[in-house]
């Protein structure tokens, strides 16, 4: 599906998801390196967030927790969820923009569940404002495991092309 055709349907709260294959840049391996520890076919995950007629993504990435537009993130996976989003949803998942993100817990988080210590990785930011909006994604904070929780809860998955000028980070 085009962005174009996808806009108009996604809501706050839609979970979205990005796979990564490339191996050309030190990004690129330090992704893979994620992805292989965690077993995981999903890269990096956000939650959408729908603004003054604008679609950002509200998403932790190197160095942190941030809103960005998300035409500018490159082709994704979208994942409507219907999540009951409200004003305490937006204030928890906005107080915590700028936080820093830690690669190490996106590692760790495969192998325990994380408590929350003023570091976030991606998948347990989006687990932690997405249970505000009544959607449990479970504990596992790895981006597949987000994403198998929400497809579970029945959400379908969208593959979304952006277009080839749009500047890709996952």
């Amino acid at each position: 599906m085009k962005y174009t055709d996808a806009r108009p349907t996604i809501q706050s709260g839609d979970l979205l998801a990005w796979s990564h294959r490339a191996w050309r840049t030190w990004h690129d391996i330090k992704i893979q390196i994620v992805r292989f520890f965690t077993q995981s076919e999903y890269s990096h995950v956000a939650v959408a967030w729908v603004v003054g007629g604008r679609v950002f993504a509200l998403e932790a990435v190197q160095p942190l927790v941030r809103i960005y537009p998300l035409s500018k993130l490159g082709d994704f996976y979208l994942l409507p969820l219907g999540a009951a989003w409200s004003q305490a949803t937006e204030e928890f998942a906005l107080q915590h923009v700028g936080e820093p993100y830690s690669q190490l817990q996106a590692v760790e988080a495969f192998f325990r569940p994380l408590a929350h210590d003023g570091q976030w990785e991606c998948a347990e930011y989006a687990a932690a404002v997405l249970k505000l909006a009544d959607v449990d994604l479970g504990h596992v904070a790895t981006p597949t495991a987000v994403v198998l929780q929400a497809q579970r809860l029945g959400a379908v998955c969208q593959y979304v092309r952006t277009g080839d000028d749009a500047q890709k980070i996952t």
